[in-house]
């Protein structure tokens, strides 16, 4: 997110702001019951949304240390959200893998839950319905809000520095080639940008990239997209990397640069699943995702600006 939706963001959780008031404690969970589990609001919510007083967005991060997939519908329709009286909460599920021990739901959270002490409970184990509600979940909150809940700005070249927006504070890099430095965007395009070039005509890609995790890769099943803007010449490849003991494994996807600049939008169904060395497509590398990179054509030039992945939040990559 760049200065200036953050200062728009500013602007609305100011005006939703209310009494600093917040229920003691960290994240308490209570077993309620062989079919529920209740969470307190507060320990769903990020630090730097609270306090708030308007209807805002909670997500339920879900493995086996807080619930048990073994006893719950494989497509997620035995699940529902509900106030403790029972009122239905509007709900939508984001990521659903019983295989692998995971979940995510995000919920909406009216004002009458927004008091100290306040809960939510998750039931399973219901008769299957489809009871998620998307459009329940984020009616009236302001775009801005949804942005931050929703995503994790890489970087928006802004800061003067090669350092990332990540939360660890990552460095872009070159892996080869020459020329990269933050400069204009030029085009038309307000404020800076990052720019690679290649002067050589050497037959290797020059490649740019961010280490998302400084300390340690991070599972990012739930990723919706990865979303920039970009110019440059020639043919281009973005990639996500997953580096372990067995080396370095990717998933990727190729587009073609104009000279004016595109916005760009990746989903995970677009990585390449075609076996070549080291590719390994999105499934082979969302466990343990450790960089983002941008490969360019040889002797040529790429302009990368606002990169930002849609499906996590910060919390994902602290």
């Amino acid at each position: 997110m760049n200065a200036r939706d953050l200062l728009a963001l500013g602007v609305v959780l100011a005006f939703w702001s209310c009494s600093p008031d917040r229920s003691a404690g960290g994240t308490a969970e209570t077993e309620n019951s062989a079919s529920a589990r209740e969470y307190r609001v507060d320990s769903l919510l990020p630090d730097w949304i609270l306090p708030i007083c308007l209807p805002t967005v909670a997500t339920l991060r879900l493995d086996s240390s807080n619930f048990d997939f073994t006893h719950s519908d494989p497509s997620g329709r035995d699940l529902d959200v509900r106030k403790p009286d029972g009122t239905p909460v509007p709900f939508e599920i984001v990521l659903w893998d019983p295989a692998s021990f995971r979940g995510r739901l995000r919920a909406r959270i009216g004002t009458d839950l927004l008091f100290p002490g306040s809960r939510i409970a998750l039931w399973s184990g219901l008769a299957s319905a489809d009871r998620t509600n998307s459009v329940g979940v984020w009616s009236g909150i302001p775009d801005s809000l949804r942005t931050a809940l929703t995503s994790v700005l890489v970087d928006d070249f802004e800061g003067g520095s090669l350092r990332t927006r990540l939360p660890d504070s990552s460095t872009w890099f070159v892996i080869s080639g020459t020329g990269t430095g933050i400069a204009p965007a030029g085009d038309g395009r307000t404020g800076n940008a990052l720019r690679l070039v290649d002067p050589s005509a050497s037959s290797t890609p020059v490649a740019l990239a961010a280490a998302l995790l400084a300390t340690t890769p991070r599972y990012l099943g739930s990723v919706d997209s990865i979303v920039f803007w970009a110019r440059g010449t020639g043919v281009f490849w973005t990639s996500l990397q997953k580096a372990d003991a067995s080396g370095m494994t990717v998933a990727w996807t190729s587009r073609t640069l104009s000279s004016s600049w595109q916005r760009f939008r990746i989903t995970p169904s677009e990585f390449d699943t075609t076996a070549r060395t080291s590719n390994v497509g999105w499934v082979g590398v969302e466990d343990s995702v450790s960089h983002l990179s941008f490969w360019m054509s040889v002797a040529g030039e790429l302009w990368i600006d606002d990169p930002r992945i849609y499906g996590i939040d910060p919390d994902d990559l602290r």
